[in-house]
């Protein structure tokens, strides 16, 4: 699988004599390994290999010795951590920022409640396990599962089906639109004549026809990934939708929806009555927002499993002692070094290409991986500014409609409480693939962006003059990793790479796990559970 790496022996390297490059040198003189980059400094070093479960050798005053150490502390990392924590594991959390959780950025002030990076998950059961075991059960915040999504296109919000029920009055398509779709819904599709990747857009376009992709899956992809459809790999960045053409085979996706919900229910953990109850189609947070989470799992490890501001400035594997030497670099400029049995590195994919550039041929490979500039901003407006009460998720924009914010999220309908009585809490994000030009813009000119595209779109008439409350607004100069057609090939690569390189290593984060928040908590737990079993294999009988 694509979520981590795990190989319990070393590669056989002593046939490696020399071998100079413009990222270092690589040499295996008498049988040992080093991996130096052109400044002399030796990166990665692999010597003969010794026995399993030989006794690691005593390391210098100073140095750390743990089971695991987790590099980055943002939901995959956290998640992970907390995971091997609760099973007994020497684990320690190193963190290059003064703060966990990574992207993951809520904010509680003023009345008001926020976040500036993801806002909310999708309730499963390994969300609500972690929840509860992080002592967060009454933290849960869970939205009506019946409020509706809303599309705007040509001056108008349409909300979205909910169910079967609600297709009859369905009017943002036009009859045709409607009947193209169903055709293609129920299997009359052709094939993929090229043979190669689709992209979002032209795997769209083949199954539902072209005008369900403009107005609902456009703006769908703009809301998740903030992405270009037509570079976005359907197999990549929506593998589970992509699943439904095989499984419906001639049928069509329909008929595999039906197929995998049947799967699903079979697939189903046993009721748990300790975990709290959920509806399909809910979104969930907590109390203050989603940073409750690695704020509590860093809680439970304890200040002295979690190092903050501390970066990786080199990483050699010792076989003889069949474990990683990590050097941590801290933001004063003191070092700490840690001697880890295993390592998973679950920073940005970029952070990854440089700590193992001189490792793995195919982490430069990581560095092609785009992440688009994107502004979250959150206004507040009073009640009666809007044409009538606000009643759902939120709205998403299709991008033939010339507004420039993506999409807007109406959190204070979402979650009450969130801010003072007798207002109305907004997100929303602008930028993206798309609008590359966003990232010359200054916070102000944001924020005052946003709030003409709100104007337009929610506002009473003239309710660009309309007064409001910017509560904050975030750049993030590096926002969300776009599966772009390549995309699996190259991380493919890559996690065959490290597996024969990097024994006991395991690679992790948003651009290999997936990038919704509940994807990231499930490659923690899951990766817990093998860290766990390797970890068995090797350590010796009592």
């Amino acid at each position: 699988m694509l979520g981590f790496v795990g190989v319990s022996s070393a590669p056989a390297l002593g046939s490696l004599t020399r071998l100079d490059g413009p990222s270092g040198t690589l040499c295996a003189p008498n049988g040992a390994l080093r991996i130096r980059r052109p400044d002399g400094r030796c990166v990665l070093r692999m010597t003969s290999a010794a026995p399993v479960n030989a006794a690691p050798a005593a390391g210098p005053e100073g140095e750390r010795a743990v089971d695991v150490l987790v590099v980055g502390s943002g939901i995959s990392g956290s998640s992970l951590a907390f995971s091997l924590h609760q099973k007994g594991i020497d684990v320690l959390m190193c963190e290059s920022r003064d703060r966990v959780g990574g992207n993951v950025t809520s904010r509680n002030e003023n009345g008001y409640t926020w976040e500036e990076g993801p806002n909310t998950f999708q309730p499963a059961p390994h969300i609500m396990r972690i929840a509860v075991d992080l002592g967060l059960k009454d933290e849960l915040v869970l939205a009506d599962h019946t409020l509706p999504r809303f599309v705007y296109w040509d001056g108008k919000l349409f909300a979205l089906p909910m169910g079967p029920q609600d297709i009859p009055n369905f009017r943002l398509l036009s009859p045709l639109g409607a009947i193209r779709a169903g055709l293609g819904a129920m299997g009359f599709v052709l094939p993929n004549l090229s043979g190669k990747e689709e992209s979002v857009k032209e795997f769209i376009t083949r199954h539902l026809g072209a005008e369900v992709f403009a107005k609902m899956i456009d703006p769908f992809v703009s809301g998740v990934y903030a992405g270009d459809p037509t570079k976005l790999s359907m197999q990549s960045a929506f593998k589970k939708i992509k699943a439904l053409e095989t499984l419906g085979g001639t049928l069509g996706i329909v008929e595999g929806a039906i197929i995998r919900l049947g799967q699903r229910k079979r697939e189903a953990p046993p009721f748990d009555p300790e975990l709290p109850t959920y509806k399909g189609g809910s979104l969930g947070s907590f109390k203050r927002g989603l940073a409750m989470l690695p704020e509590s799992a860093a809680k439970r490890l304890g200040s002295d499993r979690v190092l903050l501001e501390h970066s990786v400035s080199s990483i050699e594997y010792v076989p003889e002692q069949e474990r990683y030497r990590v050097t941590l670099q801290q933001t004063d400029g003191d070092t700490k070094v840690i001697l880890a049995k295993k390592v998973a590195l679950t920073t940005p994919a970029n952070a990854t290409a440089n700590i193992l550039d001189s490792v793995l041929e195919s982490a430069a490979d990581l560095r092609n991986i785009v992440y688009p500039t994107v502004f979250s901003v959150t206004l507040a407006y009073k009640n009666e500014a809007f044409r009538e009460p606000l009643r759902g998720f939120g709205n998403l924009i299709p991008r033939t409609m010339g507004v420039r914010t993506l999409g807007t999220i109406w959190s204070s309908c979402l979650f009450p409480g969130r801010c003072p009585q007798g207002e109305t809490l907004l997100l929303s994000y602008i930028g993206g693939a798309q609008d590359p030009s966003i990232k010359s813009l200054t916070d102000a000119e944001v924020a005052q962006q946003v709030h003409e595209d709100i104007a337009r779109i929610l506002l009473k008439e003239g309710g660009v003059n309309e007064p409001y409350k910017v509560v904050g607004v975030r750049k993030w100069d590096r926002a969300i990793p776009q599966y772009n057609i390549g995309h699996n090939e190259r991380i493919e690569r890559f996690v065959h790479e490290a597996a024969e390189k990097c024994p006991g290593m395991y690679l992790g984060g948003n651009y290999i796990s997936g990038v919704a928040f509940g994807d990231c908590v499930l490659w923690g737990v899951e990766t817990a559970k093998e860290i766990e079993r390797a970890l068995s294999l090797v350590r010796p009988s009592t």
